[in-house]
């Protein structure tokens, strides 16, 4: 078959991402051409990568979006050349693939002879039109993929299509003129088309995004992007679990780092960690055993680490780190990590030992790899943050220069081993603070202090499970406890008034991972697992600030008053998985099974007890208070609210009126008798039902 491909690309950081070439180079022996028509730029390094699998590549404007660039595409080969291909497939990057075979799809559609087009996957009839005054949207071949025989291509009808297409210039618009409309435009006028994977298979309206797992079981070769960064709301009405996808793309023998490290860059931390189901209830390397299994491997070939323990100044953090048993925890780190301890006031080896639980080196270098280190860092902040990120990340990234260094035991300087002086790095990072989680100590902070430690260093077992975790996924960048929520606030905006901040800082240093607008995903009291390269970015960052912030102060105080009264550390901190996102690298929020159950039992009975008097399912919920204390609620709203909740056949019947909004004058004509027929219909008895497809 003389098949073409126009394969539309839109990246809004400019870059070509791996899944995008990973899919074009699946697809280049079963097409004779393919044109690549990118609306986003194409550097030099991209458009090397995208001539691999492709033969030619338009840049433009993003332009009508993905309707603009088939537009485009069309016109670059010329209608003359279209009508030479024996099948043009119209698709785009908004997929994974292939997650199963091409062969055995194209295979079979290969053998439908009497048809014009066919599509990939379709979506379902929608009553009522979701954008419009009307009573339904059609069910329609998704636009993803649009395989165009040559049938149709040769017909004047397909080339007057695209010339009098409207304009698109939103999402909206792309369904509304394209992608709702194509199938029922040209059966229409006689053309006739199949689905590989047909709507009415499945359970739901929009099987690609709703249930993809069953569409890969059948075959499907395709995984929406979508299905990662959807509203998690409506993906849990949908009861789509999460993880699901994941676990199904692996079984396929797709990379789940191929789609991690991609989607980081679209999806909110939280909407990815839900949907993507990356809380990750970490078990003993050895199961059944509280000892990881004996490794034959040497330490290094091991992955190795560096654990930087701050202490607070004024001597509390000392006996804080008594009180959690920090030494005994750090015993179930691998015997071959270093351990570095940082504060802003000297501590001697006793001091070390009693946080630690091992002993600064001697003069000889006796107590070899166990040995403790000892930094002086300023006191810029009550968790030693940006400490971390400024003065000492010689110690656990390759290459950097060498810190600030105090003149305390064990002292970087003194190290012998040439790791402390940034000669050489680390694979991971442990990162743990020993004072209190949220200022002054309460019996909530120390649950929660508590959880946040056996996350991290409950046994030798659960560090190696950790471990594991890195290694079977080279796309994490940073595990951090899940956040306590007994005892602590748990509603509310919880950016505790630093959204402004961050959102600038994370424009100065250029982040491409979007905030969550509600709740931050961010390492509880500053304590996580990560890679050195996740937290490259943001130590950049952290520089920048301080070196900025000196700049501007009269002296050096000053500048420490500005930075704690801007908590700039706590903006920082905010900062750390969306500066890991941007870098390519995605978070994991991590519990032991203990914590897992009582952090699910608790919450369960809150989310009950808060919603007994609300509707049934969490996105009628969430609708509903807002409509009745959200920023915008009216009496229209709250009547709306009230009829939802009350009399839900009264509510779907009034639907079409809602919409009259979008359809000006006669839309509000066809809204109110779209809802009187729908309202008589619902309230008048039935003798009989009838089939959905007449309905």
């Amino acid at each position: 078959m003389n098949r073409g491909i126009v394969y539309f690309h839109f990246d809004s950081h400019h870059q070509v991402r791996d899944y995008v070439v990973h899919a074009l180079a699946s697809l280049r022996p079963h097409a004779e051409h393919i044109l690549v028509v990118s609306n986003s730029p194409v550097d030099d390094a991209g458009r090397a990568r995208l001539k691999a699998s492709c033969d030619e590549i338009l840049e433009r404007p993003n332009a009508g979006l993905d309707v603009g660039a088939y537009q485009a595409g069309l016109e670059h080969l010329g209608w003359d050349r279209l009508a030479d291909f024996d099948e043009l497939i119209l698709t785009n990057h908004t997929y994974y693939a292939p997650l199963r075979p091409w062969e055995e799809v194209l295979t079979r559609t290969g053998s439908w002879r009497d048809i014009s087009f066919w599509g990939m996957t379709e979506h379902g009839v929608m009553r009522p039109h979701p954008f419009l005054a009307k009573r339904e949207l059609p069910s329609h071949i998704q636009s993803h993929w649009i395989a165009v025989r040559r049938r149709l291509l040769a017909d004047p009808a397909f080339r007057e299509y695209w010339e009098q297409m409207p304009p698109v210039s939103s999402y909206r618009d792309s369904i509304q003129w394209h992608e709702s409309r194509f199938t029922d435009h040209f059966t229409g006028i006689g053309h006739t088309y199949e689905v590989a994977f047909p709507v009415d298979r499945y359970h739901s309206d929009n099987p690609a995004i709703e249930e993809a797992p069953a569409l890969l079981a059948d075959g499907c070769p395709l995984l929406k992007r979508r299905a990662f960064f959807h509203d998690p709301l409506h993906q849990d009405r949908q009861a789509v679990v999460g993880g699901d996808l994941l676990e199904a793309a692996a079984q396929a023998g797709y990379s789940e780092d191929l789609i991690l490290s991609d989607v980081v860059h679209t999806a909110a931390a939280r909407d990815l960690i839900v949907n993507a189901g990356l809380t990750e209830v970490v078990t003993e390397s050895a199961p059944g055993s509280a000892e990881p299994a004996p490794s034959t491997s040497s330490p290094a070939q091991q992955p190795s680490g560096c654990v930087v323990v701050h202490v607070p100044a004024a001597g509390e953090g000392i006996e804080r780190a008594e009180a959690d048993g920090l030494a005994q925890r750090l015993a179930s780190l691998p015997a071959h990590w270093r351990v570095v301890v940082t504060s802003p006031e000297p501590l001697d080896a006793a001091d070390l030992e009693r946080v630690t639980g091992r002993r600064p080196a001697d003069e000889d270098g006796a107590a070899g790899d166990t040995a403790v280190a000892f930094r002086a860092v300023r006191d810029l902040d009550p968790r030693g943050t940006i400490a971390f990120l400024t003065e000492c990340d010689d110690l656990w990234d390759s290459g950097r220069p060498v810190g600030s260094s105090g003149d305390g035991v064990g002292d970087g300087s003194d190290d012998s081993d040439g790791k402390e002086g940034g000669d050489d790095g680390v694979d991971l990072v442990l990162r743990i603070t020993a004072g209190s989680l949220n200022g002054p100590e309460q019996g909530a902070d120390d649950v929660a202090r508590r959880q946040v430690l056996d996350c991290l260093l409950d046994s030798p077992g659960h560090v190696a499970g950790l471990i594991d975790l890195f290694e079977s996924h080279s796309s994490l960048g940073v595990a951090m406890p899940a956040a306590c929520h007994i005892g602590q606030p748990h509603g509310g905006p919880q950016w505790d008034g630093l959204a402004g901040a961050a959102e600038a800082l994370s424009r100065r240093l250029g982040l491409t991972a979007a905030l969550d607008p509600t709740a931050p995903a961010m390492p509880v009291g500053a304590m996580f697992l990560a890679r050195p390269e996740a937290l490259r970015t943001l130590s950049e960052g952290a520089k920048e600030l301080v070196r900025l912030t000196e700049q501007a102060a009269a002296d050096p105080e000053q500048a420490v008053r500005r930075l704690r009264r801007a908590r700039a550390a706590e903006v920082l901190e905010l900062l750390t998985v969306y500066a890991a996102m941007s870098s390519g690298f995605h978070p994991r929020e991590v519990l032991t099974p203990a914590w897992a159950g009582r952090l699910y039992g608790s919450l369960a009975y809150k989310q009950r007890a808060l919603t007994a008097d609300l509707p049934a399912y969490t996105d009628e919920q969430v609708r509903f208070l807002r409509a009745r204390f959200g920023p915008r609620a009216g009496l229209g709203s709250r009547v709306r609210s009230y009829v939802d909740v009350h009399h839900p056949e009264m509510a779907g019947a009034l639907k079409p009126a809602y919409r009259y909004v979008t359809g000006g004058t006669k839309g509000i004509t066809d809204g109110v008798k779209g809802a009187a027929r729908s309202l008589s219909g619902r309230l008048r008895p039935r003798r009989s039902a009838r089939p959905a497809s007449d309905a």
